[in-house]
């Protein structure tokens, strides 16, 4: 019900909806390419490069839609931690995206909106109730079956992935105070140079010579990923966030294609099953969440949305352009 009310809400839902799963799609083929270079190359290396051009694709694109002022930000220090999270995020990731199927790490990153749940009573003081308190921890135990800690197919490098999801969380939680006052636009160039610069600093140190093979899909995997978020820019202009964000896990689907047909990998019945239970459970809190939005649009300011929790305690959360159209690397 809630989810067909953001549909009547949305000015062109059919259109958002087809921008949102491109962009997914274009996200997963960018990291198809991050992954094949990261099997290559140092995760710094790929981190500067792919940050110089892709932030110079954006600027490019930028100047040529919305002017210069789009990519100006308002509150520098927001930008900084924003951007060397999302650095954090990106580097963990591109260590453990060369050792795990594509589908897997995929699996593992949707737990960043679990995450996210699970910090905001600690670090933005918001309520949580018992029922998303409950989608949390059956979140976590999908996670464990996926990573697997105690079993003979644990790898440090899903522990990796698992550590990106936490910057991106944490990333996530620093946009919230970014809401109405900075563009879209202003958060990526400056997420992509601070991506770029931090890439200079992380281990190891000793850069790989690229050769022709090497430039062609860093470069191609850098405006891909460019295109996607401009795509998922487009679909927020015409659909809600709570429209459009159940159609990110179509990326697990995509990210399971490619990599069977790239590197024949599918994911183990295990990894699908912990998969169902973090996809549930994220899409069980996104329903919360639009229901105490929906509270808070009503006429009743402290509606009792779910125990524990009022309605005035809930929160509009502008869509992070993250590298999911709500989480980047």
């Amino acid at each position: 019900m809630a989810i067909m009310d953001a549909m009547k809400g949305s000015a062109a839902p059919g259109r958002a909806i087809a921008l949102a799963v491109a962009g997914g799609a274009l996200l997963t083929i960018s990291d198809a390419g991050l992954k094949y270079l990261a099997q290559e190359l140092p995760p710094g290396q790929i981190m500067f490069i792919r940050g110089i051009i892709a932030g110079f694709a954006l600027v490019m694109a930028t100047l040529g839609t919305r002017g210069a002022k789009a990519l100006m930000p308002q509150k520098w220090r927001l930008h900084i931690a924003r951007g060397l999270m999302a650095a954090v995020a990106t580097f963990s990731y591109l260590i453990g995206i060369g050792e795990l199927p594509l589908a897997t790490a995929t699996s593992i990153l949707f737990a960043s909106p679990i995450l996210l749940t699970a910090m905001a009573p600690i670090f933005i003081g918001e309520s949580v109730g018992w029922r998303r308190w409950s989608a949390v921890v059956a979140g976590f135990i999908g996670v464990l079956i996926i990573v697997r800690p105690a079993g003979d197919a644990f790898q440090w490098a899903a522990v990796m992935i698992l550590l990106a999801a936490v910057g991106e969380s944490i990333r996530d939680l620093i946009t919230r105070g970014a809401s109405g006052r900075e563009t879209t636009h202003s958060m990526l160039l400056t997420m992509m140079v601070l991506a770029a610069l931090t890439g200079l600093f992380m281990p190891p140190y000793e850069w790989v010579k690229l050769d022709g093979e090497h430039w062609l899909m860093i470069i191609m995997a850098s405006l891909i990923w460019t295109s996607a978020h401009f795509l998922l820019i487009e679909a927020f202009q015409y659909g809600e966030a709570a429209l459009l964000a159940p159609f990110r896990y179509c990326n697990l689907f995509f990210a399971a294609i490619l990599g069977f047909l790239i590197w024949s990998d599918l994911p183990d019945v295990l990894t699908w099953a912990g998969s169902v239970v973090i996809i549930a459970s994220g899409l069980y809190i996104l329903h919360r969440e639009v229901l105490r939005k929906s509270a808070v649009m009503g006429a009743d300011p402290i509606l009792e949305t779910d125990e524990g929790e009022t309605a005035g305690a809930a929160e509009t959360v502008a869509p992070d352009p993250g590298r999911d159209g709500e989480a980047p690397k």
